[in-house]
């Protein structure tokens, strides 16, 4: 594939790969060695969102499922998801993931197929507050998917979910008989659990995945795992009954290494299958120390690509911090070619077009 290498790209990645922690439990003041890896920038095409590029990824591969531990396709050939996660949408101002035309130029350019609707739940304004205006995000952002011919995944972005176990299964009920059948659709029940052990999350995956399974018997849903799903080799000895279930994993490549790669592994040994609903190349802080590990994220894809394991970057917005793939001046309908692209987001679109 083509690979674009402007020098502004080569001394943004020089700088911005330096000085993180491996795996959370060590450190290494060494400067980090740079990936040649990280300096593939990607494509950096523009090519307009209303051009014929041909089938789109659901009309390629169609209603998904599980088999074993790998997501397939219609035709029964395992199937890797890459794409974007929102920022939480109460607080994402710029309307970025509800866009149609970006997410189109996302799909042509980026070769995306995939997109997070990142539902806020606990914060002023987010769902449980303002219900309406909340389900008014996720619903664009669907149907656009399916206008655009995409994967969406629904997140109930919460960190103590059982503690609304009701409103989860009522707003679960409703997207689900909404969009019973339509095979754009995946349900993610519960983002991060916080101090929560599996059998206090189990329970409440099991009440929220019955009352999907009783509109929708076939859509994907993936189960949120403890520790900030971290800790998905606990979840997967004791695993959720069903079908087409998968598991959550999440990580920050300053912060998160080979350990818990290695927990990935044990879990897939174990027939839990893994979703990376959300991973970013900084530090499990927001990204608000600005420092970013490009080197360190290149074995975490290399572990999703040896699995088939789906994956949605954190995050599709234009904020300050880090994690943010668009930089503050980034148009809202696409046209993001490298001017507009943090460190992140130059690894992130050649991870994606790969």
């Amino acid at each position: 594939m083509l690979r674009s290498i402007a020098l502004s790209g080569l001394l943004l990645l020089a700088l911005v790969t330096q000085g993180c922690d491996v795996g959370g439990s060590s450190s290494d003041d060494r400067p980090a060695v740079i990936d040649p890896t990280a300096l593939e920038i990607g494509d950096d095409s523009d090519i307009g969102a209303g051009d014929d590029l041909g089938p789109t990824p659901v009309e390629l591969h169609g209603k998904l499922h599980v088999t074993g531990t790998e997501l397939r396709d219609a035709s029964d050939k395992r199937y890797q998801l890459k794409g974007v996660s929102s920022m939480w949408l109460n607080w994402e101002d710029d309307g970025y993931a509800e866009n149609l035309t970006g997410l189109k130029w996302l799909r042509n350019n980026w070769k995306l197929s995939l997109i997070r609707a990142s539902m806020g739940i606990t914060p002023m304004g987010a769902y449980l507050t303002n219900p309406d205006k909340a389900k008014g995000q996720v619903t664009q952002i669907v149907d656009n998917a399916i206008e655009a011919g995409v994967y969406v995944m629904i997140d109930w972005h919460e960190e103590k979910a059982p503690s609304h176990q009701a409103e989860s299964v009522a707003f679960f009920t409703e997207m689900a008989t909404k969009y019973a059948g339509v095979p754009n659709v995946i349900y993610e029940t519960f983002n991060e659990p916080t101090e929560l052990d599996w059998s206090e999350i189990k329970p409440y995956h099991e009440a929220v995945v019955a009352a999907i399974r009783a509109v929708d018997p076939d859509a994907i849903i993936i189960l949120g795992t403890p520790n900030w799903s971290q800790d998905v080799d606990k979840a997967s000895l004791d695993q959720v009954a069903g079908t087409n279930l998968m598991y959550t994993l999440h990580f920050y490549s300053c912060t998160h290494g080979n350990s818990l790669i290695n927990k990935g592994k044990l879990a897939l040994s174990r027939g839990a299958p893994l979703f990376l609903t959300e991973w970013g190349a900084t530090l499990a802080d927001g990204g608000t120390k600005g420092e970013i590990c490009l080197d360190k994220a290149q074995p975490w894809m290399d572990f999703a690509n040896q699995y088939g394991i789906g994956w949605a970057a954190w995050k599709f917005d234009n904020c300050q911090d880090s994690t943010c793939f668009l930089t503050p001046d980034a148009p809202v309908d696409g046209g993001w070619t490298s001017q507009y692209l943090k460190g992140e987001g130059l690894f992130v679109r050649a991870r994606m077009q790969e």
